[in-house]
């Protein structure tokens, strides 16, 4: 399965920011999605973000394992991830989210991939062509204290929506350190 919405005028969407009780939520419209040869699926945004163009990739890697959590009927599926650097859009985000987190960067020179430890929130990330998947993105959970921070990833690509949500004030200045190292 691979589809595109990009037309020559709407190739950058409106990114869409909600500010509410002190947490920055970005919504993008999917750019691209398609299943990769490894199992992998890929998810591409590209959009509008007040005015900067802006994107980057999340790439889901194959085998999620189920958890069973006591008083939840559905599992918790762990898993890996990549957060893909798409070239100037993906440097444009992260200055973009910098200065919607009230701070700057002076170098936004991004990696091709930043890993991440996943889970699906009573969903599996497996089923994403069938389901909609809210997930919490761990990012140097096994590291340094000053790069650790999580931010929740919801993907519905039946609404070609992905929402890139603050988890806590507290990881601003990590996520950004994680997502340039």
């Amino acid at each position: 399965m691979i589809w595109s919405i990009f037309s020559p005028a709407r190739d950058y969407p409106e990114v869409f920011i909600c500010e509410e009780d002190g947490f920055v939520d970005l919504t993008f419209t999917i750019s691209n999605f398609k299943k990769l040869k490894s199992g992998s699926y890929e998810i591409v945004v590209k959009g509008d973000l007040k005015g900067d163009k802006v994107g980057f990739a999340i790439e889901l890697l194959p085998s999620w394992n189920p958890q069973v959590v006591e008083g939840i009927n559905d599992a918790f599926y762990w898993g890996e991830a990549f957060f893909k650097n798409i070239g100037a859009e993906s440097e444009a985000f992260i200055r973009s989210l910098a200065t919607l987190y009230g701070a700057t960067v002076s170098d936004a020179s991004v990696p091709d991939k930043v890993n991440a430890q996943v889970v699906g929130l009573a969903c599996n990330p497996e089923q994403l062509e069938v389901s909609p998947c809210k997930m919490k993105f761990f990012f140097n959970p096994d590291g340094e204290k000053e790069l650790y921070s999580e931010v929740f990833i919801n993907i519905d690509l039946a609404e070609k929506r992905l929402e890139f949500n603050e988890k806590d004030n507290d990881y601003r200045a990590p996520l950004l350190r994680s997502l340039l190292q």
